[in-house]
């Protein structure tokens, strides 16, 4: 399994609710793929919210809040440096719920 990929598909999920097939698309694997990674993230304590349907998706509890110990102070740093010089909405609703974890 691959980290990257896992994190990369939390985020897409913290940022908006997102469904299978196009998180599928996004990263270039297989639906099955996308379930395994999305186990993965919810047996390691990410609250994933999983609704079936035409409208269904993942999306993340509104009350999840990434943990302080989740990221080193380089890779806080360098996320943070990489959403700044983005200006999109979604980039600033990241920077701010990155930037809320505590200091280490």
């Amino acid at each position: 399994m691959n980290f990257s990929v896992a994190l990369s598909i939390m985020f897409e999920i913290l940022r908006c609710k997102q469904n299978a097939t196009d998180l599928a698309e996004e990263f270039e694997i297989s639906k099955r793929t996308v379930y395994r990674y999305i186990d993965a993230l919810c047996g390691a304590g990410v609250p994933i919210i999983s609704t079936m349907g035409k409208f269904g998706g993942f999306e993340m509890s509104k009350y999840f809040k990434i943990q302080d110990y989740f990221f080193t102070k380089g890779e806080k740093s360098y996320l943070l440096n990489m959403l700044q010089n983005k200006d999109d909405d979604e980039a600033k609703y990241l920077f701010h719920k990155i930037n809320s974890i505590g200091t280490f």
